[in-house]
Parts: C-alpha cells; structure tokens; sequence
C-alpha cells in the first residue's frame, strides 16, 4: 500500500517538498514485503 506524503527527509537531512518538484506528493511504499514491479513507475 502506497502512503503519499507532501514532505521527504533524505538520509542526509535534507528535507524536500513536492510543490519545489511541480507534485503534489511522494508515494512511498509502506506494507509487507517489497514493492510491487507493476507500480514503481507512479507519480503523484
């Protein structure tokens, strides 16, 4: 299952927003096991 978040932090600490990026958020995958191949290419 795929959570969409408006903000990300980079494992640097660099904290990134969708709206610098002309989205509205960043789908990131939450859920057992890997991400599905089927879906790695959406974008919000």
């Amino acid at each position: 299952m795929y959570i969409i978040r408006a903000s990300i932090t980079l494992k640097d600490g660099t904290k990134i927003y969708a709206r610098d990026y002309g989205k509205r958020g960043f789908p990131i995958w939450v859920g057992p096991g890997p991400e599905p191949e089927s879906s790695k290419r959406v974008y919000y």
